[in-house]
């Protein structure tokens, strides 16, 4: 639980956040009046297996763009996504370096995490979710797709989907950029862009973070390499990401001395064919990790483990489509292994097949995804849909529907891992759930508000059960998720104002104590306003107020400020950063306190 603040703290804390978001609306009002509506631009998604604008398709989904990214004070993938209401980011330490994802309560093994619409999750533990090999300078944009995507992209997509969409660079250029702030924290970025030759660009980015922690045993370094070549019609990305860090009390607040060594290494390429209304665009992804953990680096030789994991995945997709009707299908083909000190040795295969349709009729835009897996191990067959329709009621109202099933295969960890105090169990069956959400949207030209109501019944979920003074992973008999989205938009002439709020409740039936069910955001609401003043003076300003289960209420503030320079060439940026600047006292996990006030600042050069 996180560590309590005395009442006049947090009326403080309170008084604080309503003043802050009063000055915000006022100075946001007063500086706009008799400003120039503007609109919203239509954003296109690739939530189904067609490009497909946001306010058609038939479910939730939350979009950050590369210009969103560039306006939060966030060096990762994992500090972006805490900026969206329906993904829960529970974080040990600062800079994201180890990272559990939850969307709409799942736990952090139920989240699919994905790369240009491929899988990279790691098949030892959802903990290694969050070594994520890509620079924020890489990302297009980020989809988010809550509740179940079984249907599309396999297993895994039990609460939700993070698909991350990489750039293909057009430009050349030179960029360089570089941070300090508090916990001796440092930041160093280079990256350079080569002009095309006959449609074809090789870009390369490297960065590096390092900081001596916020206490004992926080300490990290971590370096990032980017590669990628593109092409009209093909694109090749590789990145590396090497993470050095003090865990401490990470995994077990009985040995706070942890230590940990990751190494994430990530391949993946695409080419399109067209024929005049079919497109072939086959696809891979080769990632392996390596993970070295010391329960106490005082003393390594005391336990240790070694583990190596391997991802290949193909995927042969044909898509045709017409004016009123689209069709995808095609094949996907997987395999993942693991060396293991602990988990020993194993590896398993996956074969897919997959069918999904989009017909219009008049104003009601459905989409039909059909999916068949099939896994060695004894793991069987399973057989996922999802079903989605949106249709305007009037002009400026949609409703919108989905239904759909989900299911995960248990990790390398629940299958295998044994210790005095876990035990797993080779004999977990696949975990399922039936997924059904409604909501509506209404869409001006410069505002959107959108509201989602959504159930899932989770059966046979894999979760670690305490029984007799140990935890033993097991398939239990049900737990249920029910919750509400409020998603809101609005803009004025060169400002942003965002609002999200999601509840969740969850109700579980297990003999025992489960050791990550029950552990959920009952409340988050966010407050995020992306303002450009005169001046070339960019601000952004991040209040988000959220509520875990058995826990207080907390808010978090986090401040961007930056302030544009043109050069001749190019242009310079300065900026001033900072996260949790109303100091408030509290734990993603239990028993990892986060750290309080902490900012930095640096200049970025872009030529």
């Amino acid at each position: 639980m996180r560590v309590h603040t005395s009442k006049i703290k947090k009326e403080k804390m309170k008084r604080g956040c309503i003043v802050l978001i009063g000055l915000a609306f006022s100075f946001f009002w007063l500086t706009n009046v008799g400003a120039e509506d503007v609109s919203l631009s239509p954003v296109v998604v690739t939530a189904t297996r067609f490009s497909t604008s946001q306010t058609e398709v038939g479910r939730q989904v939350e979009v950050i763009t590369k210009e969103e990214i560039q306006a939060m004070p966030a060096h990762s993938v994992n500090e972006v996504l805490e900026y969206l209401s329906s993904v829960d980011v529970r974080t040990r330490g600062i800079s994201g370096m180890q990272t559990d994802f939850s969307i709409r309560g799942s736990n952090f093994e139920q989240v699919l995490i994905l790369i240009d619409g491929m899988r990279i999750n790691d098949p030892q533990t959802g903990h290694h979710l969050g070594d994520i090999p890509i620079s924020l300078d890489e990302i297009k944009r980020i989809e988010v797709v809550p509740g179940g995507a079984s249907a599309l992209y396999g297993h895994g997509g039990f609460g939700g989907v993070i698909n991350i969409i990489t750039k293909k660079r057009k430009r050349p250029g030179v960029g360089a950029k570089f941070s300090h702030g508090q916990y001796d924290y440092n930041l160093e970025s280079l990256e350079f862009s080569t002009p095309p030759f006959k449609d074809t660009q090789l870009h390369l980015d490297l960065k590096r973070q390092l900081s001596n922690g916020y206490r004992p045993d926080t300490d990290f370094d971590t370096k990032l390499g980017n590669f990628s070549l593109n092409g009209k019609t093909w694109q090749l990305f590789a990145g590396l990401q090497d993470k050095k860090f003090g865990a401490n009390s990470f995994y077990s607040t009985a040995y706070p001395w942890q230590w940990e060594h990751t190494q994430t290494h990530l391949l993946s390429g695409q080419k399109e064919f067209r024929f005049d209304q079919l497109s072939f665009s086959p696809s891979f992804v080769y990632r392996r990790h390596n993970d070295h953990f010391v329960l106490d680096r005082s003393n390594p030789a005391f336990y240790q483990n070694h583990h190596r994991t391997h991802v290949y995945g193909f995927q042969l997709p044909l898509n045709w489509e017409t004016g009123r009707f689209k069709m995808a299908t095609g094949l996907e083909f997987g395999r993942e292994d693991i060396k293991s000190s602990c988990l020993n040795n194993h590896s398993r295969w996956h074969e897919g097949i997959f069918w999904s349709i989009n017909p219009r009729f008049r104003k009601l835009n459905t989409n039909l995804d059909l999916r068949l897996d099939h896994y060695s191990e004894d793991l069987g067959t399973e057989f996922s849909y999802n079903l989605s329709g949106a249709c305007p009621l009037a002009e400026k109202l949609k409703v919108r529907a989905s239904a759909g099933r989900s299911f995960r295969i248990p990790s390398y960890t629940e299958l295998y891992y044994s210790s005095p105090a876990n035990h797993g169990n080779p004999a977990l069956n696949p975990e399922h759930a039936w997924n059904l959400e409604a909501g509506m949207d209404f869409l001006e030209p410069n505002w959107e508000v959108g509201f989602t109501l959504f159930r899932r019944w989770g059966r046979h979920v894999i979760d670690w059960n305490y029984k007799n003074g140990a935890y033993y992973a097991q398939n239990l008999n049900q737990v249920d998720t029910l919750g509400i989205t409020l998603n809101s938009t609005f803009l004025w002439q060169r400002h942003v104002l965002k609002l999200d709020y999601t509840y969740l409740n969850q109700i579980y039936n297990c003999e025992g104590k489960a050791k990550y069910s029950g552990g959920y955001l009952r409340h988050k609401t966010d407050f995020i306003l992306i303002s450009h003043w005169p001046r070339e003076i960019n601000t952004t300003l991040s209040l988000s107020c959220q509520k875990r289960i058995k826990q207080s209420a907390y808010p978090l503030l986090d401040v961007k400020i930056e302030k544009l320079i043109k050069l001749s060439y190019g242009r310079c940026s300065l900026f001033l950063e900072g996260k949790n600047l109303l100091d408030a006292n509290y734990e993603d996990i239990t028993g990892v306190p986060m750290p309080g006030v902490w900012v930095w600042g640096g200049i970025e050069i872009r030529l």
